[in-house]
């Protein structure tokens, strides 16, 4: 038998190989049950061929090229060399064609026909359509399909390319699977991973274990989700977290929409972002807008001066302006708001509250309670109407009073104090609150009621002033005038002066009142109850004097320009005159009780509010 020389170099390869054994075929796995192993190499062209029989195997040398079909599987190559029509050894330029698509090029190949897997060594390149895999070394199924590499793969398709240390290529499905230090390079991001799988029908990058991707200076780690390279959505699952740039976030569900920026996070969402945190249980950001909408039973917003909680907060990073759908509150510094809906702008400082509104300073323990409240965060201008009565609340002597109006008007100024030393005179600054309330004004106080068209408040002084007819009720006294004003020091009332047509009416039984009238009256306070008044202006009084026993003796009427009261347990006990006067004494049998009044008398009880409810009617 002649053989040339130029086969003996690989036929002497090929003999050791067999007869050493390969590595690789000791790995190679059995093959599959049931599978038909009766597979036929048929030689299609061959430029040279040589036969011999070596014992019971007939050995066959193709040189000069060749073609080799495995049912549709065509072979082609340099140099062949095919061992009992079962076992096949290609060198040289080896190409694996299967249907239209696919093709496998290599450098050297041994196929067995019993496992039906051909070992593919050297400098490995799979295409198919526009995806190609390069390895040094692929265990390719020929019937299956699908090839294996265990030392270092690399996968191009298109601007993606990726690497692992082991992989497999399924061409049916055309899915690969990459496990080992994988590493995905593409204009939008840059991915390493465990493990990883790539759609190539469906352009899909799925993860599927511990994954680290970067994109434009943020990191996202993730332990499943999926790319898709078309739509450019991604979703990230299982502990998934975003990092970047002053900002992290996890959530059990993080999907970004790159086309169109926009970030959808679903079950235990929590973002921190230079000193905002954000909560709940769902949200949904926009990038081009900044505009960020978190829901949560609650959700909760907060940065370095406010508290949000609310069902649905709406933030926008690039306005500032936050609102809330739901019942929400907020609490920026001192300032507390409730609301079933709220809107805020950090810009203007303007804001919008609407249902069940309860505002309050809780510095100053007082606040609003209203359906509308239009307020301003710098100078906490508060604004408060709508179809239910706003109602004002302040805490006074260890009591709550409300003031209930139509509208009521808060805000803060800052106010210019004196303070005199004995050389020079040093002045400072104070913030002082303000308040109006207008048309229909009620005031409830367990210890004290009144009415007026409207009223004011200044917060140098600790002055409510009521106007429009106003009436002050306390136990069984009623106080009226053109205008009241009404003094707290120490949260406690210091006194209430009557101005023009004053008269201060108290009830003692039946028909009998006291009565008190002068164009001023000033009524002095000490723990809640009258300590002493003085009268100016046309003075008058009508009171029932009594025995030590509290039995009526009679009832005085004066007339003169100034009087001065002292009371005691709720009674006169000291009365002065000033000036000339007329007085008299009349017996309790003697006088008409009913028709005994004052000028201006007017007792009142209808109006008088006997609970804080009364307030809203």
């Amino acid at each position: 038998m002649n053989i040339q020389p130029y086969l003996i170099s690989p036929l002497f390869r090929i003999t050791l190989f067999l007869i050493v054994g390969s590595p690789l075929l000791a790995q190679q796995t059995p093959p599959v049950q049931g599978r038909p192993s009766s597979r036929t190499i048929l030689i299609d062209h061959f430029g040279k061929l040589i036969e011999d029989k070596q014992g019971s195997e007939t050995i066959k040398w193709i040189s000069k090229g060749l073609q080799l079909r495995i049912d549709s599987t065509n072979i082609y190559a340099d140099s062949a060399v095919i061992y009992n029509e079962d076992r096949v050894y290609a060198y040289g330029n080896v190409v694996i064609q299967q249907g239209d698509s696919l093709n496998v090029f290599t450098d050297t190949l041994y196929y067995s026909k019993q496992t039906d897997i051909a070992d593919l060594i050297g400098d490995v390149a799979l295409e198919q359509g526009s995806k190609q895999l390069w390895t040094t070394h692929l265990t390719y199924h020929l019937t299956d399909r699908y090839g294996a590499y265990s030392n270092g793969g690399t996968l191009v398709d298109g601007s993606l390319q990726v690497t692992s240390r082991r992989g497999r290529y399924f061409a049916r499905s055309e899915e690969i699977f990459f496990r080992d230090s994988v590493v995905v390079l593409h204009p939008r991001f840059t991915l390493a991973a465990d493990s990883m799988k790539y759609l190539s029908s469906a352009s899909t990058v799925v993860f599927t274990g511990p994954t680290n991707i970067y994109m434009e200076g943020s990191e996202i780690y993730c332990e499943s989700g999926y790319y898709n390279l078309i739509t450019e959505i991604a979703e990230f699952n299982r502990n998934a977290q975003y990092g970047g740039k002053d900002k992290k976030a996890t959530a059990d569900t993080i999907r970004y929409h790159s086309g169109t920026g926009e970030v959808e996070m679903y079950g235990q969402v929590y973002v921190e972002e230079k000193g905002k945190r954000i909560e709940g249980d769902s949200l949904r950001y926009l990038e081009r807008t900044g505009e960020t909408w978190i829901y949560g039973q609650p959700a909760r917003y907060a940065d370095s001066t406010r508290t949000i909680i609310s069902p649905e907060i709406f933030y926008n990073e690039s306005t500032n302006q936050v609102s809330t759908r739901g019942p929400g509150v907020i609490q920026d510094g001192d300032v507390f708001l409730r609301a079933d809906h709220t809107e805020f702008d950090q810009v203007t400082g303007v804001g919008m509250a609407t249902g069940h509104v309860l505002w309050s300073d809780t510095a100053q323990h007082l606040g609003v309670m209203a359906d509308t409240v239009s307020y301003k965060k710098e100078d906490d201008y508060v604004l408060a109407y709508g179809a239910t009565r706003p109602v004002f609340y302040s805490v006074i002597e260890g009591d709550t009073l409300y003031i209930g109006a139509d509208t009521l008007n808060l805000w803060r100024i800052i106010d210019t104090v004196a303070v005199y030393g004995e050389v020079d005179t040093l002045y400072t600054t104070d913030t002082l609150r303000m308040m109006r309330a207008y048309r229909d004004v009620r005031l409830f106080k367990s210890d004290m009621q009144g009415r007026a068209d409207s009223l004011s408040f200044h917060g140098r002084d600790s002055t409510f002033t009521f106007y429009g007819l106003p009436v002050l009720w306390s136990d069984t006294t009623q106080f009226s005038a053109d205008t009241i004003t009404m003094r707290l020091k120490n949260s406690r009332i210091s006194d209430i002066t009557l101005i023009r047509r004053s008269i201060i009416i108290s009830e003692l039984m039946g028909t009998y009142y006291d009565q008190i009238k002068g164009r001023e009256i000033i009524a002095y306070f000490d723990s809640n109850a009258i300590r002493d008044m003085y009268v100016t202006g046309n003075a008058e009084s009508i009171y029932y004097t009594r025995d030590d026993a509290g039995a009526f003796i009679g009832v005085n009427q004066t007339i003169c320009s100034k009087m001065y009261f002292t009371f005691e347990d709720r009674r006169i006990r000291l009365l002065k005159y000033f000036g000339e006067n007329s007085s008299s004494m009349m017996p309790m049998g003697g006088t008409t009780h009913s028709t005994l009044r004052l000028e201006g008398f007017l007792w009142r009880p209808d109006e008088r509010p006997h609970h804080v409810a009364d307030l809203l009617k």
